[in-house]
């Protein structure tokens, strides 16, 4: 039975090898190879669609046996010609696009090139798409007729495309709600932008005064399944509830785009939106004190600047009505306080005698939206009676 068995095999390959040799078309020598897939970026981005076969020694390829064909959108696998292509060894043919609407697209924005022998029996049949639009997304193939002595046959590749599209600038920018903004006031910032294809993200980035590099707030958490044919995935990112301090005060927030086509090699670099610069109403506080010279205790006839500032937003620098430094003093001793003419919180003291020795201080003052606020600081200076003549030439 084992030898029985080998006999049935041998058959079956003499047979196959007969065939083979006296019936080409049941073979089917020839070849034909593309790329799986192509990627190319919308707009002007020339794109090379390169089909490669071969044929046998018994095999002919006739002028417009080679073509290149589109998918149409009406069902799967029903493909219409876009060109054909004649091989090297048809004098007078040319290479032509079809007849139809989608030939005539595709004539207007391609090229194609004349079929190249690129080896022994091998020859490559190109056309390139010079501007690439969204809807040419899809799949395509190279079909190639081979003739022998004993018939025809065709064997197609098949190569998907699909269409890339870097990401945008958001459309507007971020604008805080609410606009007047107070410390403590929670905020939102939204952000919309074409996030392009493959969808990439939105990052939002914090700018501080005197800070290069930003502080990262976050960036959103989804990304869209892409879709054949759509090119535009607009998405809106928020940051939500932001407690706003004293710290954002005249900070810019940004909101920043990016996808694998647009990648700065700072990300917060990557197309991007700010906002105007945020002021953050808050209540002056403590106010800091400097004494010039650099001491509390002076001699009789010295001259003394005492200078006053605050943090705080209005400024109290401002100084009207409502934002504004007041020096006060109050002499050692006593409780009554004197109101001290200054020049926005620069205060200038000449000839300075013991009378003058006492607390000295400064209030800062802001307000906003009907409400005032003030906070206070204070240096105590001592003067003490200079030496006299007499007393300067006792050894």
């Amino acid at each position: 039975m084992a030898e029985y068995g080998k006999i049935i095999v041998r058959q079956r390959i003499l047979t196959l090898f007969i065939c083979c040799l006296l019936v080409r078309n049941y073979c089917k020598a020839g070849t034909v190879t593309t790329k799986s897939t192509l990627t190319a970026r919308i707009g002007f981005h020339p794109t090379d669609f390169e089909c490669t076969y071969t044929v046998d020694a018994d095999e002919n390829v006739h002028a417009g046996d080679i073509s290149w064909q589109i998918e149409n959108t009406t069902g799967s696998e029903n493909f219409e010609t876009l060109a054909e292509f004649s091989p090297p060894d048809a004098h007078g043919k040319h290479n032509q696009f079809a007849s139809t609407a989608t030939g005539s697209d595709f004539k207007f924005r391609s090229v194609l090139y004349d079929v190249v022998n690129s080896g022994v029996n091998t020859f490559t049949a190109v056309f390139r798409l010079n501007e690439i639009r969204c809807e040419d997304e899809g799949n395509y193939r190279c079909v190639v007729g081979f003739s022998t002595s004993s018939g025809s046959y065709t064997k197609s590749s098949n190569v998907s495309l699909m269409v890339t599209v870097p990401a945008e600038k958001p459309y507007r920018a971020p604008v805080p709600l609410p606009d007047v903004i107070e410390e403590g006031t929670k905020v939102q910032f939204s952000c919309t932008a074409n996030v392009g294809k493959p969808p990439g993200n939105i990052k939002w980035w914090r700018f501080k005064p005197n800070k290069a590099v930003p502080d990262h707030l976050g960036e959103l958490s989804t990304t869209p399944t892409m879709v054949e044919d759509v090119c535009v995935y607009n998405l809106t990112s928020s940051i939500l509830a932001y407690t706003m301090s004293r710290n954002d005060d005249q900070s810019v927030f940004r909101c920043s785009v990016s996808n694998d086509l647009v990648k700065a090699d700072k990300d917060y670099d990557n197309p991007h939106e700010d906002t105007k610069t945020i002021r953050v109403l808050y209540k002056v506080g403590s106010p800091i004190i400097e004494v010039t010279p650099n001491k509390t205790e002076f001699t009789a006839g010295s001259f003394v600047i005492l200078s006053c500032n605050a943090n705080g937003y209005p400024s109290p620098l401002i100084d009207n009505h409502i934002n504004y430094l007041l020096w006060t003093f109050t002499p050692h001793g006593k409780s009554d306080d004197v109101i001290l003419i200054s020049n926005n919180g620069l205060l200038s003291l000449e000839n300075l005698q013991h009378k003058d020795s006492g607390r000295y201080t400064c209030t800062a003052h802001n307000g906003f939206n009907g409400k005032t606020f003030s906070s206070s600081n204070h240096v105590d200076l001592s003067i003490h009676p200079g030496k006299t003549e007499n007393q300067s030439n006792v050894c």
